[in-house]
């Protein structure tokens, strides 16, 4: 039998606790400050909002072309006949933002289609029940397409998709005349030009642009590090020519201002920065969000693990059924399957469709009106080594992962070999990636013990492997 609480034992409880809560309030106050709004408060706390409980309108999820055309090289097909567009049915997926960014044919010419081959996969995609955001972009070999200013070849591209005739199916939700732009006062005029172009031959069409950013630094224009991805206040310069603002939302699962947050506050503190910046009544779409799923290093410097990229993805569909706001219309992962032969590490879909990543069942469920979805334990961390950690000696622990980016001879191959087996599991063997021009590799602790990491420069000519010094090496210690 429990003994009873003596009065002063209780109110000593009482006063610590009340001293945690002021404790935690005034930190909270103190990260959010300056936005805090009547609206954020209701979105972190919403017992203190109305009961009301709307599902949002869009679960969705970026596609490339490529893999959804059936004539395409790149088209995706499971064991059980399933193309990705079935997949994502299967799902609940009710919105895909169809990117282009990948050669459907092997060819050097630029990745545009016909109005048949958008038809054939929007009318699929109509017998689901699916909307399309359509993203204005081509796989090519000229590189004015990929600079930071806005060049005229991309008004070119947007002429080619307006004569394709693809903005006429109804299967199309809005145009997506751009991703991710820098919001210079001539790219500005560049964009407001494709507005009027597209608005020209499809006056009831949407248009939205897929989040921007603005110059921060001017070391390295070509460097998008050196750009202001926060600067919420800038969608502004662009109100005249979207009829919805698509944000993009990433690092749900890092630190922000020192403490902790979850993904549900941070996505409600992130909405609300987006809220206060812009000032708007126009619709809201995440247009982007996810997290790295262990498979592979992604462009972000993360590595992650499928229990951290399910969390981030509840973290979001539960913030936005919190919010319930008429305002908040959806969200589109990024992505769903990788776009190249190697681990993609924003994927939840991998090997033809036949494996889905946890945080696919956490979008089905809460596409389904489900919200009882316990989160993941997370009990795993995750390194990133790059050249300046040659010769370290990295602790890890069982079911850690270890990442490597590291910048080597491109005009050489390589040999990653460790000194003991077993110790450490590959899950992404060494291999160059030729657009972050580096070298990638990812590995698993799989059980205690000390292993040696060495890389080995594998010249054409023939000298034994053995002879030749090593250009990296790591002490990897798994306790």
């Amino acid at each position: 039998m429990l003994k009873k609480l003596k009065p002063k034992n209780k109110r000593t409880l009482v006063l610590i606790w009340m001293a945690g809560f002021f404790t935690l309030t005034f930190s909270a106050v103190y990260v959010l400050y300056p936005y805090i709004t009547i609206n954020l408060i209701l979105n972190i706390f919403p017992f203190f909002s109305s009961a009301a409980d709307r599902m949002p309108t869009f679960y969705g999820e970026n596609i490339d072309m490529s893999q959804i055309l059936p004539a395409s090289q790149h088209y995706v097909v499971n064991s059980k006949g399933e193309d990705l567009i079935d997949i994502a049915a299967g799902l609940g997926i009710n919105l895909i933002r169809i990117t282009n960014a990948q050669r459907s044919f092997n060819n050097n010419t630029d990745s545009v289609y016909t109005g048949s081959q958008w038809k054939q996969v929007l009318d699929k995609m109509r017998s689901k029940g699916m909307k399309a955001l359509i993203l204005i972009e081509t796989a090519s070999d000229n590189r004015d397409y990929y600079t930071p200013d806005i060049r005229p070849v991309y008004l070119e591209l947007v002429q080619k998709y307006i004569d394709s005739g693809v903005f006429s199916n109804p299967t199309v939700y809005a145009v997506d005349i751009k991703n991710e732009p820098l919001l210079t006062d001539a790219n500005v005029r560049m964009l407001q030009t494709a507005h009027a172009m597209i608005k020209k031959k499809y006056p009831h069409l949407k248009q939205t642009l897929g989040w921007w950013a603005t110059e921060k630094l001017s070391e390295d224009p070509y460097d998008p590090n050196n750009y202001n991805w926060s600067d919420f206040s800038a969608g502004k310069k662009i109100a005249d020519i979207v009829d919805f603002y698509s944000i993009h939302m990433y690092g749900l699962a890092t630190d922000n201002f020192g403490l902790q947050m979850n993904p549900i506050l941070k996505t409600k503190v992130f909405l609300a920065q987006v809220e206060n910046g812009l000032q708007t009544a126009k619709p809201i779409l995440i247009g982007e969000f996810g997290e790295a799923n262990g498979d592979a290093v992604s462009d972000q410097d993360t590595i992650g693990s499928p229990e951290l990229q399910a969390n981030v993805y509840q973290g979001v569909y539960q913030a936005l059924k919190d919010i319930h706001s008429a305002q908040l219309i959806g969200s589109v992962a990024f992505d769903f399957y990788s776009r190249n032969h190697y681990s993609d590490a924003w994927a939840i879909v991998k090997n033809q469709g036949d494996y889905l990543f946890p945080a696919a069942y956490i979008l089905q469920a809460y596409a389904a009106g489900k919200s009882n979805v316990p989160l993941a334990v997370v009990n795993s961390q995750s390194y990133l080594l790059k050249n300046a950690d040659n010769h370290k000696i990295q602790n890890m622990h069982v079911s850690d992962r270890l990442g490597l980016k590291l910048q080597l001879d491109g005009s050489q191959n390589y040999t990653l070999s460790l000194s003991a087996h077993a110790i450490l599991q590959p899950v992404a063997f060494l291999h160059y990636d030729p657009v972050a021009d580096a070298y990638y590799a990812v590995y698993q602790a799989a059980r205690k013990g000390k292993v040696e990491l060495t890389i080995i420069p594998h010249p054409n000519y023939t000298i034994a492997v053995m002879e030749t010094a090593p250009v990296y090496t790591l002490t990897i210690d798994i306790q």
